[in-house]
């Protein structure tokens, strides 16, 4: 799949996230559990997000991602026990979009990766990835879209 990248400057936004260490096999249920207890959560409370869910990855690797599942919320929303408050960094990032199956993300990320580097960035250590589609609503693939976030380091 071709890819365009360009270089954009953020503000931080607030969310509240389920953070976890999670096995690379298993980030897809972990997500729709986090996703699942995340919603019960703001439906309880009354919260309404200001945007699209996203996953902040603080770490990458084959093996393993230390992964925050967040909806970003407008002032004064706070977290209560395995829910807790994150700020998503502002700053200059690579973003793209990806349409397509979740599972080809990392190829989308190598892509983007290889993009930075022709062009004279080195990626940070964390990105993340905002969900406009929702799978149990959209059931083909072909039309899910994912914008990714890569910050300059």
């Amino acid at each position: 799949m071709e890819y365009e990248f360009k270089i954009v400057e953020l503000k931080p936004q607030s969310g509240l996230a389920i953070r976890e260490e999670v096995a690379f096999s298993e980030i897809p249920a972990k997500m729709a559990e986090f996703f699942g207890e995340l919603g019960a959560f703001f439906g309880a409370r009354r919260i309404t997000p200001v945007g699209p869910p996203f996953t902040f990855y603080h770490s990458w690797n084959d093996k393993v991602t230390v992964m925050e599942v967040v909806f970003p919320v407008g002032p004064g929303a706070a977290g209560e026990g395995r829910v807790g408050a994150m700020t998503l960094p502002g700053g200059q990032v690579v973003t793209g979009t990806h349409i397509g199956h979740y599972d080809k993300l990392p190829e989308a990320y190598t892509a983007m990766a290889g993009w930075m580097k022709s062009h004279g960035h080195s990626p940070a250590d964390h990105m993340w990835e905002v969900y406009f589609s929702d799978p149990k609503v959209e059931k083909d693939p072909k039309k899910w879209v994912t914008l990714m976030y890569w910050p300059i380091a």
